[in-house]
């Protein structure tokens, strides 16, 4: 549970990044992204997702 917290904890910070430091270049992203055809925008939130799992995966076997 402690580690569940910790990992949504880290995701906030990042996700906060971006629009805290280029606001201007954040809202131009997500205006392509917009754009997008919904089948495009799947595809990139679900290889995010594998990259996102793979990382994980890869650090709890490297603390092992």
């Amino acid at each position: 549970m402690k580690t569940i917290l910790l990992d949504l904890g880290f995701m906030a910070v990042f996700e906060g990044l971006m629009p805290m430091l280029a606001p201007g270049k954040w809202q131009e992203m997500l205006r392509m992204i917009s754009q997008q055809p919904h089948e495009t925008v799947r595809k990139m939130a679900m290889a995010v997702c594998c990259l996102g799992l793979a990382l994980v995966w890869f650090v709890m076997e490297m603390i092992k």
